[in-house]
């Protein structure tokens, strides 16, 4: 066996060893591994047994929204034909919302430090590091959390400055324009949607309605 090999397989016995001691052995001595067929989005996929399972307490944008297609692609590097371990922490519908493994460590943790995903306060994994790991992220400005995706200026056309805000608690959608009390201090995230609009008119076709701060 080669120096490389035997390296390889050191940190892989590293990584289960850590797997098990914070899941348990009892989730390793059951059937708690699955091969993936399927990636949706990045955060989302399927099993060969047909189970849809998505990542517990993260949320990554959807194909068809900024880095949208990079996110997918990237869970998919990571799960796609692959082994994975899964802790299910409930069910939502036909989905597991649920921690996933693999010897690479936690699947969720990992989209989060490359910002291709946002912590998502609604599992049980606030105290596993994930809002930590999508702060320093976000502190780094990569990923979404880049001027790409995250903006206070159109950079494509900075004479459609009217900003068209999708509340995250609410999902109501509200636009401002440059005099609008909040206007400086909303940004344009959109990861989650939110959209430039040249005209009051375009973001009102939209779906957007005038911000109460805007007289």
């Amino acid at each position: 066996m080669s120096k490389k090999i035997k390296v390889k397989s050191w940190k892989k016995a590293i990584v289960v060893g850590t797997l098990t001691a914070s899941l348990g052995l009892g989730f390793w001595a059951s059937k708690a591994f699955y091969t993936v067929t399927s990636v949706f989005d990045g955060d989302t996929f399927a099993t060969s047994e047909k189970q849809y399972i998505r990542l517990d307490s993260v949320n990554a944008p959807e194909p068809d929204s900024c880095l949208g297609k990079e996110a997918k692609a990237e869970l998919a590097k990571l799960v796609l034909n692959k082994k994975v371990f899964i802790k299910v922490t409930y069910i939502d519908g036909m989905r597991l919302i649920a921690s996933v493994y693999t010897l690479q460590g936690n699947v969720g943790e990992i989209m989060l430090s490359k910002g291709l995903a946002t912590f998502e306060d609604k599992g049980t994994q606030k105290g596993n590091g994930l809002l930590e790991t999508s702060n320093k992220a976000r502190d780094a400005k990569i990923g979404v959390y880049s001027p790409v995706c995250t903006q206070t200026e159109n950079p494509l056309n900075p004479k459609c400055n009217i900003k068209g805000n999708i509340n995250t608690s609410n999902s109501k959608k509200y636009y401002r324009y440059p005099g609008c009390k909040y206007y400086p201090i909303t940004l344009i995230q959109l990861h989650l949607g939110d959209k430039w609009f040249c005209t009051e008119a375009e973001a009102q076709k939209a779906g957007f309605t005038k911000g109460g701060d805007c007289n």
